[in-house]
């Protein structure tokens, strides 16, 4: 593990702190049984068989068996609230069992679960087998709904549940020997940010569903919470990792995207395995069970498999068009249709932060096969005022239009401004010449030309302002276009394209959270007219963010795609997202398509 994972926020571009990984032959996870079900929880039973239960009905515990986690068989009915429940029943406003678990310890099968009004319980097989009969041990707890089991290595059991609580167990497992205390979570602690909300809160782990598991020395604190990524309805699993089971705990960071309540099992091989059931509309298998084979990259460090896909929708199964490193990509077409591609370069020294001062252009004939055009300017052989401000200046997100019979190509400068510059060949590869500084501060700029032949200025969040017809500068003051509710589209990397006779204008935005957990999303308003008033904000892309929209060959909306979140298809790749776009009563609906 990287020295700094636990405890400082790494930048989210980073492969080595992904919370998915890529691969070709990935394949996307599928549901295992084909009952709706909560909560799911999965044991490996002495037998080598594999035993499942969760919430259902709210009236019986019921589990399923299967020898190869594919198949299963059942369910067997083992307890039910109106023929065996006690304490259950007298407990005040009592409507129903949540959240059952499955666990083998200490030679037999137990059951914990709660109840849905608060309480907790615990069921025992008296058999050591599944069937039972199972002996009601009585209430735990007098708070919480998801309990858990946790046996250490030295055979001591302790009872788990809610936000991260935890407490020691007799030996007989019939009650606790100490008061349950919670788990806390180290703040994220990086020097000059500590005003980012990401910072100063989530102290616990999460909102519910602690699960505790030990592996290498490291105790895995897993619970369930919800963070609006992409602003959704997903419930997310995250992880804190302590060497002592009562800690201190590390920071809190994402371990399975749309997992919710998890437990965490092996199989006979020893592979690592979460059993979930999907939380959100962007899971594969909401509301269904399922398994996901999650990796322990290095110790205190857990993600899913590379080779599974998690997320629905036209963005979960993307894959990238090129092999090369890119951020903030941007697609135009030239006079003769050809596609033109560039972006943020990491060039020459392989860094996207570290004077990455090279502009470089790919092209290609349908949107598929790339070819490197040309390094078509290098601030440190053809930079002016650029030099003059910054003593090594890096170049980011370029963006390319061919407007009065040439290229023209407008850059940022890490640490505010922006520039331009024009091919004076008419060809894509140039040579080009410096157009001049356009602004003093602020970044990510882009040019777009309107149906009546004026050419307006489009920057950072959303500011804009008409080109002289000589392209030497503003015609007009700058102003700021905002959504009717007052809202800005997105913080950075504004862009306007028009469709349908509508003005889409776009921009990039954290969602969840800020350069830690979130998603990095490409946000959308819409208007009849360039300078508004603009519809309130919707998600055109989840993990777009900084992508830019064009319109192909056959008329279709396209974003383009780079990765640049912890959860995001892959990361600092190009590719292209297809959209749809519809009419609807906000002016026009787009979301990416999906086959």
């Amino acid at each position: 593990m990287k020295s700094d994972f636990l405890m400082q926020p790494p930048h989210p571009e980073t492969e080595w702190s992904a919370c998915t990984g890529y691969s070709e032959s990935a394949l996307t996870i599928e549901r295992i049984l084909d009952i709706s079900l909560s909560d799911a929880s999965i044991c490996k039973g002495p037998d080598h068989r594999y035993y499942l239960t969760g919430t259902t009905d709210g009236s019986n515990i019921q589990v399923w068996t299967s020898s190869d986690l594919t198949s299963w068989s059942g369910p067997t009915n083992i307890w039910s609230l109106e023929q065996d429940g006690t304490w259950q029943k007298a407990s005040s406003g009592s409507n129903g069992i949540c959240s059952p678990e499955i666990h083998y310890v200490k030679g037999t099968f137990w059951i914990t679960y709660g109840l849905k009004e608060g309480g907790t319980g615990l069921l025992q097989s008296l058999s050591a087998s599944v069937q039972g009969p199972f002996r009601d041990l009585g209430k735990i707890t007098d708070d919480g709904q998801d309990a858990s089991l946790f046996e250490d290595d030295d055979g001591a059991v302790y009872w788990v549940y809610g936000n991260g609580n935890i407490a020691r167990m007799t030996q007989d497992l019939t009650g606790l020997v100490e008061l349950p205390r919670m788990v806390e979570v180290q703040p994220w602690k990086v020097a000059g940010r500590e005003d980012h909300p990401s910072f100063s809160q989530h102290l616990q782990v999460g909102s519910y569903g602690a699960f505790l598991y030990k592996r290498d020395g490291y105790y895995y604190m897993f619970c369930a919470d919800a963070l609006a990524r992409m602003g959704s309805d997903a419930v997310d699993t995250f992880v804190a990792v302590s060497e002592s089971i009562y800690g201190p705990y590390s920071r809190r960071y994402l371990a399975l995207p749309h997992g919710g309540q998890i437990s965490l099992f092996t199989d006979i091989d020893n592979q690592l395995y979460a059993s979930f059931s999907g939380c959100g509309s962007y899971s594969l298998v909401e509301h269904y069970p399922s398994v996901v084979p999650m990796s322990l990259v290095c110790p205190g460090f857990i993600r899913p498999s590379e080779d599974i896909w998690l997320e629905k929708g036209g963005v979960g199964t993307l894959k990238p068009i090129a092999d090369f490193p890119i951020r903030d990509p941007h697609i135009s077409t030239g006079p003769d249709g050809t596609y033109y591609l560039t972006g943020t370069s990491d060039k020459p020294h392989h860094n996207f932060w570290d004077r990455n001062n090279q502009l470089h252009v790919w092209s290609s004939a349908d949107l598929k096969e790339w070819k490197h055009v040309a390094k078509v300017w290098d601030l440190s052989e053809n930079g002016t005022w650029e030099n003059n401000i910054y003593e090594n200046p890096c170049l980011w997100a370029p963006e390319m239009i061919y407007l009065y019979d040439t290229f023209w190509i407008t850059y940022s400068l890490q640490g505010g401004g922006t520039g331009m510059i024009k091919s004076i060949t008419g060809l894509a590869e140039g040579p080009y010449i410096d157009m001049g500084r356009m602004t003093n501060t602020d970044i990510d700029s882009s040019l777009f030309q309107d149906e009546d032949g004026h050419v307006y200025f489009v920057w950072q969040d959303g500011k804009i302002a008409r080109m002289k017809s000589n392209m030497t500068g503003f015609a007009e003051d700058p102003r700021k276009l905002l959504c009717s509710d007052g809202q800005r589209v997105g913080y950075e990397g504004a862009f306007i394209v028009k469709y349908k006779g509508k003005y889409i204008l776009g921009a990039a935005e954290w969602n969840g959270d800020k350069r830690v957990d979130g998603t990095y999303d490409l946000m959308y308003a819409v208007a009849d007219e360039l300078y508004g008033p603009y519809t309130p904000r919707r998600l055109a892309v989840p993990h777009g963010g900084h992508g830019t929209m064009f319109i192909d060959h056959d008329g279709r909306l396209m974003s383009t795609f780079f990765g640049n979140d912890r959860t995001a298809p892959f990361r600092t790749r190009p590719g292209i997202v297809p959209l749809i776009v519809e009419d609807d009563e906000e002016g026009l609906c787009i979301v990416p398509y999906s086959e």
